[in-house]
């Protein structure tokens, strides 16, 4: 019997957990950054707080108060490319309608002190009513081997066990193809950060906060042909938590040029499982509770560069580094291995008067991604992007931001047989309090 969990379930286990073993470092964090994607150089914003933690002393005198919500529409999909009649597109577009964050500043003279709370990582839920390509080759898989074993069995004169294994092939034929099995998985990591910053002379400003994220994960997968292995649900949830530290420096070489570097450390996120569902079929392959992975948030080194040509006009260059090597990227059933990845972003803010005021900006992000490290459920993929939006200041205590984001990912096959394609458009509004 173990044989064949080994050839089907395990990997259909494995399937569900690998989702959380990606590698993404959440960048929109505000609905700011729909609005203009550039932010590492943000020094007139309370979303500094996060981005530019140095440049909060930049900001001019006051308490401010920061409040959005993002919507997000997406769609992933996966298509097994087989060349039979089995090829399918199993598909994702479950809305996200709550992506709330905020951001509070207080800033007097040469000091600025700063929280923030947002979604560091993950941030939703998938739901593939169908199944997807993995759990379908898992399934077919299983099945191969458990007809082989009917097979033996039979040969042997073992009428008993005959049956029982052709009944488990049958079984898991009829659960792969679609509408045989469902997938769903959440991951969300809530994250926060204090801090503050000190204006060491007049154009030069240093910057530390202290960041707490707390993570959590579950997985189910239903399926009638899972009952001949004792279990016809599979599931898990998982939680755990880290500190981690953010130091940031800004130059104002010029009243028009501003320079950043800031550096966020490794959140290193040790989950535990709990209520486990699956019996046996679960145990073998130790997800149990208790069990213990690690699945870290790595560490980034962030520049930002912005230019003022003329008084209405702000220009911004930012880029990231992500150190996805140094990083456990574990599920409770093994790893999956990232190389590091990268981004660049130029922006363009432009105030046409007193109240109202334009952002346009573009990205591009190269994921450290190879053929056989990604997720069939939550993509990794190299993307370009556009954002864009308006900020309304009706008066000086009240800031309305709306953005809006468009995300263009870049198809990859993954396992040499699964197509990985991926779509986002995100919507926000933010409203920001000056005292």
């Amino acid at each position: 019997m173990k044989k064949i969990l080994t050839a089907g379930t395990a990997m259909i286990l494995s399937a569900g957990f690998v989702f959380a073993s990606g590698i993404e470092n959440k960048s929109n964090l505000s609905v700011g950054a729909l609005r203009n994607l550039s932010r590492n150089i943000e020094c007139e914003r309370p979303e500094a707080a996060f981005y530019n933690i140095a440049g909060t002393t930049f900001l001019k005198d006051g308490f401010y108060v920061e409040l959005g919500n993002q919507f997000v529409i997406k769609e992933y999909s996966n298509t097994l490319k087989t060349g039979k009649s089995l090829d399918y597109k199993a598909t994702d577009n479950t809305p996200v309608l709550l992506y709330p964050n905020a951001d509070i500043v207080f800033k007097q003279d040469k000091l600025a002190v700063f929280g923030t709370f947002g979604i560091y990582a993950g941030g939703g839920s998938l739901s593939y009513k169908d199944g997807t390509s993995v759990t379908t080759l898992a399934m077919l898989s299983g099945a191969q081997t458990a007809s082989s074993a009917a097979s033996q069995y039979a040969a042997a004169g073992d009428a008993a066990n005959a049956a029982k294994y052709g009944a488990l092939a049958s079984g898991l034929n009829a659960a792969a193809p679609k509408g045989g099995h469902s997938l769903d998985v959440t991951s969300i990591t809530y994250g926060g950060q204090i801090g503050a910053s000190y204006q060491v002379i007049e154009n030069l400003s240093i910057g530390l906060a202290g960041r707490f994220v707390y993570g959590t994960q579950d997985m189910a997968i239903k399926s009638n042909a899972l009952a001949a292995l004792g279990a016809g649900k599979i599931s898990y949830e998982a939680s755990g938590f880290a500190f981690s530290g953010v130091a940031g420096i800004q130059y104002r070489v010029l009243p028009e040029l501003d320079i950043s570097l800031q550096y966020q450390s490794i959140s290193s996120i040790e989950y535990e499982v709990e209520n486990v569902k699956g019996g046996e079929v679960a145990a073998q392959f130790g997800v149990k509770d208790g069990a213990k992975f690690h699945t870290d948030i790595p560490s980034v080194l962030g520049l930002g560069v912005g230019y003022r040509p003329i008084d209405p006009l702000y220009l911004s260059l930012s880029g990231n580094y992500y150190f996805n090597v140094n990083a456990h990227q574990d599920s409770v059933l093994g790893k999956t291995d990232y190389d590091n990845s990268w981004d660049v972003s130029l922006g363009a803010d432009y105030r046409i008067n007193k109240i109202l005021s334009v952002s346009l900006s573009g990205n591009y992000a190269c994921q450290g991604i190879t053929e056989n490290d990604n997720s069939a459920f939550n993509p990794v993929l190299d993307c370009a992007a556009v954002a864009g939006g308006v900020e309304i200041t009706p008066t000086e205590m009240v800031t309305v931001t709306i953005g809006c984001l468009y995300v263009k990912y870049f198809d990859e096959t993954y396992k040499k047989q699964i197509e990985l394609q991926k779509e986002v458009f995100n919507t926000g509004l933010g409203l920001t309090f000056k005292f």
